[in-house]
């Protein structure tokens, strides 16, 4: 996925807002409070992609 791709998915779904904040990183929010960024961590040439998710959700996405 690529930041294009990424934009997309975020776009189509409901009540979603966007600003590019950050030093140019993409960041989704619903009712004013952040899900989803795209963005350069640290010094690496790739994109990141973070979504925000409660500890049990994460638990289960990493089972």
């Amino acid at each position: 996925m690529d930041r294009a791709d990424f934009d997309e998915f975020c776009g189509s779904l409901k009540a979603t807002t966007h600003v590019v904040q950050w030093g140019n990183a993409s960041v989704w929010k619903v009712g004013g409070k952040i899900f989803a960024i795209c963005s350069y961590w640290g010094q690496g040439p790739h994109q990141c992609i973070s979504f925000k998710c409660s500890d049990l959700t994460y638990t289960i996405l990493c089972e």
